[in-house]
């Protein structure tokens, strides 16, 4: 094997631990990626790029070959929710750049992209485990032999062999509300836009979708709640072909297109956090935080978390530098920064939701274009949640209507919503409990040392 001694060891070369081993090269860090997978490869996505991961493409000099491979550059969305849509325009200009890209070809030229930056690259390099000496991270362990590192990186998504090695705990975990199908088509019109809600109709709750056009192909998903999932998979072709007719925007667009493939599912997952930081290691991406796909914010977070990291790396690295201080850093720079949408995206995810909720702002929306651009920018986070949601001013003008719907809803009635309210309300209190200014959240400021701490530890 060649020379297997580094600065940095990233496990998983894709959206987070390519994009941290370019920039870390690209300061002359020696930095060493390994993934069990070749290049290109298919992963779990909803291959949707929003536009503040898109700049992170562009600082590290790799979009213009992104958008030369066919990259979709999506300029506007259609979102709706069960009786209310609005569209909105998503000019690059005033909005940034939002891309469609199969993750076949985003990981590979991502990938690439690292090895002339000056990583070393090994794919197809599957790693069993984390060498730990003294109670340090000191290198892998991979079917090909040991790589050495000062520092071992986990970009290895949710079954993460890293987080696994080191004992990295989750929390803030949250079950996953619905089921996600999705399928690839070709001969759609390229020039389609962003198709993005959810629609009621059944006891269970709301079926969620997301569509987007993309290098060539076009993904539609369609995601069911889970108390149905069994039903569902009877005949998911069917099915996922009947669930489509709720959203007639997204049905008309691939309407006559050929799918390509089979449909896909994803039955066994959850949101988390992981504890992401310790002796010698940190954990970037999904295999630190995952979260329901609705908002599409995975990759886009990936990048934005590998330059942040990249930046504490490269002061940890330095002669005289507490190493550990700044991969600790960079955990609670993760949890500050991911914790408004993680609450939404958990939220979102949740098929029982007071239609009179969503019907409510989606009605603003559609009325004003400003509150429509404010929800937009939720993706790019331009725009908090909370901002673009609950301001006083708009949470007045919906606040009757959500009150109505907890007496009103025929599917579940008055039982059911209290209790899906109850549900969401306990969910939100918990996070907030543990939100990095939360004066509860001071007893755990100590809990880093001992590797324990919660959501945004101060």
């Amino acid at each position: 094997m060649a020379g297997s001694d580094f600065d940095v060891v990233i496990v998983g070369g894709r959206c987070a631990g390519a994009t941290l081993s370019t920039m870390l090269a690209q300061q002359g860090v020696k930095v060493c990626v390994v993934d069990k997978a070749g290049f290109p490869s298919e992963t779990l996505s909803t291959c949707v790029f929003q536009s503040n991961g898109v700049d992170v493409l562009r600082r590290i000099g790799v979009l213009e070959e992104i958008l030369a491979a066919g990259a979709s550059v999506i300029r506007g969305a259609t979102v709706t929710s069960t009786h209310r849509k609005f569209t909105v325009d998503l000019d690059p200009d005033s909005y940034g750049t939002l891309l469609g890209m199969r993750r076949t070809t985003m990981d590979a030229i991502l990938i690439g992209h690292a090895a002339r930056a000056g990583a070393e690259v090994r794919t197809q390099c599957p790693v069993e485990d984390v060498i730990i000496e003294d109670g340090r991270a000191r290198g892998v362990r991979t079917r090909a032999g040991e790589i050495r590192a000062r520092v071992v990186i986990g970009a290895d998504g949710r079954s993460s062999t890293v987080a696994r090695s080191v004992g990295a705990r989750e929390y803030c975990t949250r079950p996953g509300g619905r089921m996600p199908t999705w399928s690839f088509y070709e001969g759609v019109d390229p020039s389609q836009g962003l198709f993005f809600g959810a629609v009621g109709g059944t006891r269970s709750g709301s079926t969620a979708f997301l569509g987007l056009p993309l290098d060539g192909q076009f993904l539609t998903t369609v995601a069911v709640p889970t108390a149905e999932a069994e039903q569902y998979l009877g005949d998911r072709y069917a099915q996922f072909d009947a669930r489509l007719q709720l959203f007639p925007e997204l049905a008309a667009a691939v309407e006559g297109a050929t799918r390509v493939g089979p449909i896909r599912v994803l039955q066994k997952w959850h949101s988390y956090f992981r504890e992401s930081a310790g002796p010698g290691w940190a954990l970037v991406g999904d295999a630190g935080n995952f979260k329901d796909y609705s908002l599409g914010q995975g990759q886009s977070d990936a990048f934005r978390q590998a330059e942040y990291l990249a930046g504490r790396l490269a002061a940890g690295l330095a002669p005289g530098a507490d190493l550990d201080s700044d991969l600790a850093e960079w955990w609670r720079w993760r949890d500050r920064d991911a914790w408004q949408l993680y609450w939404a995206n958990c939220l979102l995810g949740e098929p029982y939701l007071p239609d009179a909720l969503a019907d409510g702002l989606f009605g603003l929306a559609a009325a004003d274009e400003a509150v429509a651009l404010d929800f937009a920018r939720i993706f790019n986070k331009s725009v908090t949640t909370l901002r673009a949601a609950a301001t006083p001013a708009r949470l007045a003008r919906i606040a009757p209507r959500v009150v109505g719907s907890q007496f009103t809803a025929p599917n579940r009635g008055l039982v059911g919503n209290a209790r899906a309210t109850a549900e969401i309300a306990s969910f939100t209190a918990k996070l907030l409990s543990q939100h990095p200014r939360s004066p509860w959240n001071r007893r755990h400021t100590q809990r880093i040392n001992d590797r324990r701490p919660v959501l945004g530890l101060s």
